[in-house]
């Protein structure tokens, strides 16, 4: 006998066609719980967050939370289709990305830029900190104004250094201090009893291992540059020096235009604080998936010294080249990594002058936008190098003072 004829519509597509349908009962019917039946549920905490509890647990994926409001239909339609298609209906580089899998995988390999947009903070240590985003700084050319030139020479002109030979030494201990042949700055006279220095913050959220949330720019100040510099500031106290210390986030939410923000803060307390001579810009050096390198036991050999039997991070000055009083700037930085070197061998990385920008030095002659180890550090190793470079400094500042 012959085959029977085949049904021009197989049972492929009947499977298919009550897919479709189903889903469309689906979301039907959550459109009228929740237009009907949601007005009941908000007026009972509980009840509310059971629903979204329900919702996250049937799909984890989703993007449904305690800020997110359940009663709008379009968001939760919007959470629910892109858990299931994993396609965002804002975005239309998910598309591409639902058709072709490894795009997305090749997604999550970003650059620290990308990073600030694409990752959360995952607070390991607190359930109560908050989520840190960054804006306007996703890779991509951003509109520079007037007096943000040097956000666009942090971005383009690089600045990491990094070194081929171990600079792995021991401390010589030395009391005397060497200066070599350097030329000094101008002897600064310090008042008595009135602020002399001030330590602020372009980039306050850098920060180091574990704190690794944000591509290594963290609201947990426990772990940042910030942290560091109260070290750096209790240790100049001590030696008897005056010190501000603003701690002032410039670069949260939004990295672009963090050193005009800074540099607003800056001109206010200097306003305000005549007898300040010395400004200090404390950052930490920066390297794109630092977790991921195959060299990163090079970076970190590279960003450490030994002193004293202690592991610490290694320092480093950066300088502007567009500022009017850049020579001054130099050789305040010359003067301080010739105290570093005569004390603490390999303690100082050579100083970096960048390809532009001005970087806010020309608020004092006796500037410094200083590097404190790098996001391959731990805060560990940054607390002793805060230590050791408060030491440094002070001994600089003590040639200086007259």
């Amino acid at each position: 006998m012959g085959k029977k004829p085949r049904n021009s519509f197989s049972d492929d597509h009947y499977n298919l066609i009550i897919a479709v349908l189903l889903i469309v009962i689906f979301f039907f019917l959550m459109k009228i719980v929740i237009q009907y039946n949601f007005k009941d549920f908000i007026s009972n905490n509980n009840q509310s967050i059971f629903m979204k509890g329900t919702i996250s647990h049937a799909f984890p994926a989703s993007t449904i939370n305690d800020n997110n409001n359940i009663s709008t239909f379009g968001s939760v339609n919007k959470s629910l289709f892109k858990s299931i298609f994993r396609v965002d209906l804002s975005n239309p580089v998910t598309y591409a990305q639902a058709q072709f899998p490894a795009s997305y995988l090749h997604q999550n390999n970003f650059s620290s830029q990308s990073a600030f947009n694409q990752r959360k903070l995952n607070d390991e240590t607190s359930n109560n900190n908050p989520v840190i985003y960054f804006t306007n700084f996703d890779g991509t050319e951003i509109d520079i104004t007037e007096g943000d030139e040097d956000d666009l020479g942090e971005l383009r002109s690089g600045g990491v250094y990094l070194l081929e030979e171990n600079n792995v030494v021991d401390s010589i201990n030395n009391n005397e201090v060497d200066l070599g042949n350097i030329d000094k700055p101008r002897p600064i006279t310090f008042e008595k009893g009135k602020p002399q220095i001030l330590i602020y913050h372009t980039h306050g959220t850098e920060s180091y291992y574990p704190a690794s949330e944000g591509n290594y720019h963290s609201l947990r100040t426990q772990y940042t540059v910030i942290h560091v510099s109260e070290i750096i500031t209790r240790e100049l106290e001590k030696r008897g020096f005056e010190v501000i210390h603003d701690q002032t986030l410039h670069d949260y939410p939004s990295y672009n235009g963090s050193y005009s923000r800074s540099l607003e803060t800056a001109k206010n307390i200097l306003d305000k604080n005549p007898t300040v001579k010395v400004v200090l810009d404390i950052h930490r050096d920066g390297f794109d998936n630092v977790d991921a390198t195959p060299n990163r036991q090079n970076l970190i050999n590279n960003n450490t010294v030994s002193i004293n039997g202690e592991t610490a991070t290694r320092f480093q000055f950066v300088i502007g080249p567009d500022s009017k009083n850049r020579s001054e700037v130099e050789k305040f930085a010359k003067l301080v990594k010739a105290v570093s070197d005569s004390k603490y061998p390999g303690f100082s990385k050579p100083i970096l002058v960048k390809p532009l920008g001005r970087y806010n030095q020309f608020l004092s002659d006796y500037y410094g936008l200083i590097e404190l180890g790098s996001n391959a550090n731990t805060i560990e190793q940054a607390e002793r190098t805060a230590k050791y470079l408060a030491d440094v400094l002070a001994t600089s500042l003590e040639l200086l003072s007259q």
